[in-house]
């Protein structure tokens, strides 16, 4: 069974790729001549695509979750992530609202220990 580490924190449950079917590694880009005929410009995206983690269903601790929070709040440069064994390059994806999110599993005042639905996102490098 393989871990998430995120940079250094090392995650209890390792997380999904939430979007690994559905990122576009190609950009496009269509314009039309006078004539109507289409002029279409396609090019790979080698990097800097958004590459998203999370619970699913599934929990984290608290804990592991604030540790994440300061480390999106502190951390404006490369890091690694290693999921499933394999290291991928990667920084925050401020370009978004959020960059980490999660409901707590139950209301609680000073909030419950364990969180679910956790998004993490990225921009691979």
């Amino acid at each position: 069974m393989y871990n998430t580490t995120i940079d250094t924190i090392v995650l209890t449950e390792p997380l999904h790729w939430l979007n690994r079917n559905s990122t576009q590694r190609v950009a496009a880009n269509m314009t039309r001549a006078l004539n109507g005929a289409p002029h279409i410009q396609q090019t790979i995206i080698p990097a800097g695509f958004t590459l998203e983690l999370g619970s699913k269903a599934g929990w984290m601790l608290r804990t592991e979750f604030e540790q994440l929070q300061a480390h999106a709040a502190s951390t404006i440069t490369e890091f690694t992530v290693n999921h499933d064994g394999t290291d991928i390059n990667v920084m925050w994806d401020n370009t978004q609202s959020s960059v980490i999110t999660g409901d707590d599993v139950d209301d609680q005042l000073g909030g419950y220990p364990l969180l679910t639905n956790v998004v993490l996102r990225f921009l691979t490098l």
